[in-house]
């Protein structure tokens, strides 16, 4: 389930990159017609009797943009056709005997970016060796092998009635993955059958059941996958009258089955030197560069005898960078200690003159480290820091280095298909990317006509007024707008890492163990991250946890109060009812009433109600912010104004601005404002505001 939800993520994300927001035909017309306000002075002072209001012009720009938005799936859908004709090709010209050297040659004549690129040809190798095996996506064989009672539970008649029982979805149900493992009890009788399967002994089910051990399954994989339940002798003999395929010996190098049966396996495979397809997303080409992968340096001596060797291919990838990437780590690329194994097998490469790829082949980073990188192979490399580990760098230094653009590249067209080809993907892919561009100018045109900045030009303000005005700078974002104050607390919030070290507090909440929780806290002083786990489980379970709360020694405040803003009224009472104060404050001295206001104005009625506290002279935005926002945002009056009015009573240059703003694009709800209150009326002449509050 997870798998299958985590693939459709990746396939929403991909289109999402490629192609936000595509634009209609229509659209772009209406698009080029529509001029952006460039300022206040120029829509209001301006305007001809003929010319449409800021609000007419701001409705017409949304409708295009929603048209944009709705051609967005469909022009994604053409951009996956074109990667998927790319594969295709690819495919094509493997099979016309094409190198992968030379397609990685033509790369920058398709101005894909390097790494996609290199994704694509591997999805196409892979997609080419599969097209040479007898691959089912059928359950069918799966319940007509003999011996299939070698995977724990399974029997012919159980899987035909699954099969039953799936109907039209046997062949891939939707969100289900099945991972299933060995019987650890299987008898003999059981493997010695799945050697009957002579006509389907090498053909790999591919469905959503998945063995444990290997990416398919196979009448022949069971069975190596059980050679442990003979004895060498017996192995050899009961396979001695089968023919394997390299996908077994893969399989059973990876699964760490002993050399003695590989070593017999290897006597029953007629093409030893194929590519085995193992495992996802990797392309290792042949038998030595798995063994190299597990640092079976016998197996590899073994393997040599017969004419298999590790890949060695500058600009594509070597046994070195097979090695290297395989290493252990311990997080950020940095190298664990190594075994002998480890080196060992480094020792036997390197001595065979091999190289590895790095990403400062030609320098060795001012000498403070070697950094080994291969953009082809899918796992990460290795970086050893001369000063942190000057063992590992003496060792790692000296190995020949080959930089990942090793390979000449076609920067011109030329008559081959290939160069061909890619010309025309990337003039098809051009086109699309015109239309995406034309829909992104909608949006700046729509920011324009509102004069709104984006959330990034926000950030960009921030960082601007903070590097001018030192100590005091806080207060000159608040005075600027004091949406830019959230702003800088949600950057500090986002710089603080999470403490992720071992809590016994937080696992004792993990674990629902409350009254240990709560004789934690009483002896304990709670650490940050601790407090903000607190309080996020405290309002989803006010009840169990409410002691605890009150009954810290030395509290903190949280971190923020965001999570109250996703309650209806009815939780923000029973809050109120288990005994949770809301005159907290976060440890900006930011209130509930910002939280409130982002739920609903009966929450905001329930705390005025309670006599909540709250304080209008603070920094960043208040309620009245707020209010003023949302009845911007939809265009009426927001019953949260007559609330926000009893708490603030000293109006603000950026409440003035968000009025401004109603006046210029709803009239009449700037009317209906000002009638509660005259002196909300701004000056002639006063800026709108230009950013606007998303709960930061």
């Amino acid at each position: 389930m997870k798998k299958v939800l985590f693939g459709i993520v990746i396939i929403t994300v991909l289109a999402v990159y490629f192609f936000q927001t595509q634009p209609h035909s229509v659209a772009v017309e209406q698009a080029e017609q529509v001029k952006p306000a460039t300022s206040q002075t120029s829509v209001v002072n301006k305007k001809q009797p003929n010319e449409d209001s800021p609000l007419q012009v701001v409705n017409k720009l949304k409708k295009q943009i929603s048209l944009c938005r709705d051609q967005s799936q469909q022009q994604s859908n053409k951009v996956q056709t074109l990667n998927q004709s790319l594969v295709s090709f690819f495919v094509s010209e493997l099979k016309k005997g094409t190198s992968v050297s030379t397609l990685l040659k033509y790369a920058n004549l398709s101005e894909i970016n390097n790494r996609q690129y290199i994704a694509f040809l591997r999805d196409a190798i892979v997609t080419e060796q599969k097209q040479q095996l007898n691959i089912t996506s059928s359950l069918n064989e799966l319940a007509n092998w003999q011996g299939i009672e070698a995977i724990k539970g399974f029997t012919n008649d159980k899987v035909k009635e699954m099969i039953q029982q799936l109907g039209d979805n046997k062949h891939n149900p939707p969100g289900l993955t099945l991972s299933v493992p060995l019987d650890e009890n299987v008898q003999k009788e059981t493997l010695y059958a799945l050697l009957s399967n002579t006509d389907t002994f090498t053909t790999y089910s591919k469905t959503f059941i998945k063995l444990e051990g290997s990416e398919v399954i196979s009448p022949a994989t069971l069975f190596v996958l059980n050679a442990n339940k003979f004895t060498p002798k017996e192995f050899e003999q009961a396979i001695s009258s089968n023919q394997f395929t390299v996908n077994e010996v893969a399989t059973a190098i990876k699964n760490d089955i002993p050399n003695e049966y590989i070593i017999a396996l290897l006597q029953q495979v007629p093409v030893l030197d194929a590519m085995p397809l193992y495992e996802k997303n990797t392309v290792l080409y042949n038998l030595a560069d798995i063994a190299v992968s597990k640092f079976n340096l016998p197996l590899v001596k073994a393997l040599q005898t017969k004419g298999i060797t590790p890949t060695n291919e500058p600009g594509l990838f070597t046994g070195l960078d097979v090695a290297i990437v395989n290493l252990p780590k311990s997080g950020n690329l940095t190298l664990a200690p190594l075994d002998t194994k480890h080196t060992q097998l480094l020792d036997y490469l390197k001595k065979r003159g091999y190289k590895a790829h790095s990403g400062n082949a030609n320098e060795d980073l001012n000498s403070k480290g070697v950094f080994f990188v291969n953009d082809f192979i899918y796992q990460q490399g290795a970086y050893i820091n001369k000063q942190d580990n000057p063992a590992q760098y003496a060792y790692f230094s000296p190995i020949s280095k080959i930089n990942n653009n090793a390979l000449p590249q076609i920067t011109e067209p030329d008559n081959s298909d290939v160069a061909l080809f890619l010309v025309d993907l990337k003039q098809q892919k051009a086109q699309l990317n015109n239309k995406r561009q034309n829909c992104e100018l909608l949006q700046q045109q729509l920011k324009d006509t509102e004069q709104l900045h984006t959330v990034m030009q926000a950030y960009d303000k921030v960082q601007q007024v903070k590097n001018k005005h030192g100590s005091n700078f806080v207060r000159v974002l608040h005075d600027i707008d004091p949406v830019l104050v959230n702003y800088w607390w949600s950057s500090l919030s986002n710089q603080l890492s999470n403490d992720r070290s071992q809590s016994t507090f937080n696992e004792y909440l993990s674990k629902k163990e409350y009254q240990k929780a709560y004789e934690y806290s009483l002896s304990t002083v709670l650490t940050q991250a601790e407090t903000d786990t607190l309080f996020s489980l405290l309002v989803l379970n006010p009840d169990d946890l409410i002691t605890t709360w009150q009954n810290r020694i030395n509290p903190k405040p949280p971190r923020e109060l965001t999570r109250l803003s996703r309650f209806s009224l009815n939780h923000w009472q029973a809050l109120a009812q288990a005994g949770f104060d809301f005159s907290i404050t976060d440890i900006h001295g930011r209130d509930v009433y910002t939280q409130a206001a982002s739920s609903s104005s009966e929450a905001v009625q329930f705390l005025i109600d309670n006599k909540i506290p709250a304080d209008p002279s603070k920094l960043g935005v208040d309620i009245l912010d707020l209010a003023l926002e949302q009845s911007y945002t939809k265009g009426e009056l927001s019953p949260m104004i007559p609330l926000a009015l009893q708490l603030v009573e000293k109006f603000e240059p950026n409440h003035l601005a968000r009025v401004a703003r109603l006046k210029m694009f709803y009239p009449e709800v700037y009317q209906q404002l000002i009638q509660l209150n005259p002196a909300l009326k701004p000056a002639q002449g006063t800026e709108l505001n230009h950013y606007m509050f998303d709960n930061h």
